[in-house]
């Protein structure tokens, strides 16, 4: 009787051919990430832990990138944390690429730390994109967070709520990381009130004149601008509109 050994396997043509396939075989085995941090509401999977979570995924030809871009839209700079995640295989005709994106909301200084609160959402942005596009499960930051213990807690240590937390404003550097401009300083005191009593001075048609102008020019819907006005720029702008005025008046 002949000898039936069973045919042995090339490495090479175990490898998988596509992207679906590749990823299919990482998520029979690797399903969800440790949990390997620790905070007042629990675990909780930190990026570390999902970096080690994917690492697997490179035997089988995986490989992701995290990187940021800037959109704009409208009048606004928006900074997008872009995932991609890579497949190499033996064919380059099957090489893929999936990618995802998710914009940063505005962010609110940690205690007028603008750098920590953009470290932070950068962080907590990477870990989740990375999870998500390798469809490994995580902690569930926000529904452990929302526990009513919990939310009690952070009720009582947070005194930045209300109007503390609307009138937070990001650092200069934190405008210059996202737009690529140097802001502009802010007006002192005096010039606003200055500027407030030349107003007062125009007539009424006059003063709506130049109300008019300012929101046109920057794209404000409120019908009071002073909160609105916050730089040098605001400042020339509506002292021109001002000298417009007074020069037509007979």
């Amino acid at each position: 009787m002949p000898n039936q050994s069973k045919p042995k396997t090339d490495a090479k043509s175990s490898q998988p051919k596509t992207i679906e396939e590749a990823l299919a075989r990482f998520q029979m085995e690797h399903h969800a990430a440790g949990k390997d941090g620790k905070a007042n509401y629990g675990t909780y999977t930190t990026l570390a832990g999902g970096l080690n979570a994917v690492q697997p995924a490179t035997h089988l030809g995986l490989s992701h990138t995290q990187t940021f871009e800037h959109i704009v839209v409208g009048e606004k700079v928006v900074t997008v944390l872009k995932t991609r995640l890579l497949f190499t295989g033996e064919d380059s005709d099957y090489n893929t690429v999936i990618e995802s994106n998710l914009p940063f909301p505005d962010l609110v200084p940690n205690r007028g730390n603008i750098m920590q609160a953009l470290g932070s959402a950068i962080t907590y942005a990477r870990r989740y994109s990375l999870l998500a596009i390798y469809g490994l499960a995580g902690d569930d930051d926000d529904a452990e967070g929302s526990a009513p213990v919990a939310v009690k807690k952070e009720i009582a240590r947070s005194p930045a709520r209300g109007a503390n937390a609307r009138q937070a404003k990001p650092s200069p550097v934190a405008h210059e990381m996202v737009t690529g401009k140097v802001a502009e300083p802010s007006i002192p005191q005096n010039q606003k009130d200055d500027l407030a009593n030349d107003l007062k001075k125009l007539p009424v048609i006059g003063r709506n004149k130049v109300v008019s102008a300012f929101r046109q020019e920057y794209n404000i819907s409120s019908e009071k601008i002073s909160e609105f006005i916050t730089t040098p720029e605001h400042l020339s702008f509506i002292k021109s509109k001002i000298a417009e005025v007074e020069s037509d008046s007979p």
